[in-house]
């Protein structure tokens, strides 16, 4: 079955879900039989391949963007690291800089991929607009460290907005929306910004590149049209796009004031 035959709802709108825990179980096995009997043949002809990603992808959890999916990339092609957020935490470094102490033959791109509509941005906005209101959060532990790591990522589309349109802009009806389209960007650059200060991967010839994927439309993309774009290369470039989110129509198109 293809990916948009998988990916939409049916024609009755309806999700086809398993109805319980043991349904799900047979749905994994099922599938895994499909697998397996799809690679027999590959792989009984020739063994257990040595593992040789071309790029190593880090990626939000979201259930929209399977990302060897998003990129129709097979097997052994991607390396990939999914976290809520695509958040930097120590084990999602880790596993990164394993990938390129281990991996150096092969690999060529490290990528930063957020999405549009990332439930975990959405959560770091809601905190950083209204603390008081966010108790699911303050209350634990592991969903503070991932909003944590976001917040910055927000607080500079915030500050964006305010040059850009003022301070009243925090009044417009459809502030939290513009906020949230803003740092899903600015949430990937950061990310990008920091892999590539910390692991200095493009000494070892690994270039590090970010952008979003719209779940609505499949692409993958940056404000500017491009596919991909280069990490930012200091803090001024973090500065400039901000900026400019803050004036895209993808952005402006929630705020009522402008």
């Amino acid at each position: 079955m293809d990916f948009v035959t998988r990916f939409c709802l049916p024609g009755d709108g309806v999700p086809h879900l398993p109805a319980d825990a043991a349904e799900a179980l047979q749905w994994l096995a099922d599938g895994n039989a499909r697998f397996a009997a799809e690679q027999a043949g590959p792989l009984a002809a020739a063994g257990t391949p040595k593992q040789a990603p071309y790029g190593v992808v880090l990626g939000c959890s979201d259930a929209r963007a399977p990302l060897e999916l998003v990129f129709d990339a097979g097997p052994n092609e991607l390396f990939v690291v999914r976290v809520a957020g695509n958040v930097l935490g120590d084990e999602a470094l880790g596993s990164i800089e394993y990938a390129l102490a281990n991996f150096g033959p092969s690999l060529k791109l490290l990528t930063v991929l957020g999405h549009t509509g990332c439930g975990a941005v959405a959560a770091a906005v809601q905190a950083y607009l209204s603390p008081k209101h966010a108790a699911s959060i303050a209350t634990s532990r592991s969903v503070r460290a991932v909003v944590n790591h976001i917040l910055l990522a927000v607080r500079s589309a915030a500050l964006s907005l305010e040059q850009t349109w003022g301070a009243k802009v925090a009044d417009d009806p459809g502030y939290p929306k513009a906020l949230a389209e803003a740092a899903v960007y600015l949430n990937a650059a950061l990310t990008a910004y920091q892999l590539a200060q910390e692991l200095r991967p493009e000494d070892a010839g690994v270039k590090v590149v970010q952008g979003v994927f719209d779940l609505a439309e499949g692409t993958v993309g940056t404000l500017g049209g491009g596919h991909l774009w280069p990490a930012p290369a200091g803090p001024q470039e973090l500065v400039d796009l901000g900026l400019t989110l803050a004036a895209v129509p993808r952005v402006t198109r929630h705020l009522q004031k402008r």
